[in-house]
């Protein structure tokens, strides 16, 4: 069932021009700093690229705009109205919907980590094999969490103008090391590419908590959109 309903949030994204042309103009930024990176000899090079464009700009940003193009130009509710009126669940509906964001902002976000690492990898960064296995699995796992948050965001307002006020939230209460970092995937996120870690958590309990974070939210979306 899930997976029928699944073809019309899938096809908006892949027909979207302005989400092809915005998640590949992320993804040029990051390769760009990457190979900029690369050329200045820095010993850490994807390191620092990973950790200050990838994970607080690039990986929300794409997300963004990947999330936008699932749901459409309305709110998460209002892009599976004609589902609904076929006689969907609108709770399945919007499960659909949310299991595409996730699976295209968690395989973007796992495809441009391990490119950014392959590209800009230093001396000083871990050995390469191992880097890049770890590049998949935060990249997608963040992914995965900025598609709930976002998704979740996209079912308050009439046009899905919480999308932005989530993208918002996560950047006011991600960007410190205190408690409010918590809630968000920012602050998360920024632990497991080796920045300053919420409230000095372990990457392991981030790890964790993007994953709870992203269960809460999908399933705070399919709650509102009953």
């Amino acid at each position: 069932m899930i997976a029928a309903l699944s073809r019309a949030p899938a096809a908006r994204v892949l027909r979207s021009a302005r989400s092809r042309v915005s998640a590949g103009g992320w993804a040029a930024f990051a390769m760009a700093l990457a190979i900029a990176a690369r050329r200045a000899g820095s010993s850490h090079a994807a390191d620092h690229v990973l950790l200050q464009a990838f994970g607080p700009v690039v990986l929300p940003l794409l997300a963004y705009a990947l999330v936008g193009a699932v749901v459409g130009s309305g709110a998460l509710s209002s892009s599976g109205a004609p589902l609904v009126a076929f006689g969907a669940a609108p709770w399945r509906v919007a499960a659909a919907t949310l299991f595409v964001a996730c699976a295209a902002c968690a395989t973007a976000g796992g495809v441009l980590a391990l490119a950014i690492d392959a590209v800009a990898h230093g001396a000083a960064d871990p050995p390469i094999a191992r880097d890049l296995i770890a590049c998949v699995y935060v990249g997608g796992l963040g992914g995965s969490a900025y598609a709930a948050w976002l998704t979740l965001g996209a079912s308050f307002g009439r046009s899905g103008g919480g999308r932005l006020a989530f993208l918002a939230l996560d950047w006011a209460l991600g960007a410190s090391d205190s408690a409010t970092a918590l809630a968000t995937p920012r602050g998360h996120l920024r632990n497991l590419l080796g920045g300053v870690p919420p409230i000095d958590l372990s990457e392991r309990t981030s790890a964790a908590a993007l994953l709870g974070l992203a269960l809460a939210c999908g399933l705070l979306a399919m709650w509102r959109a009953r």
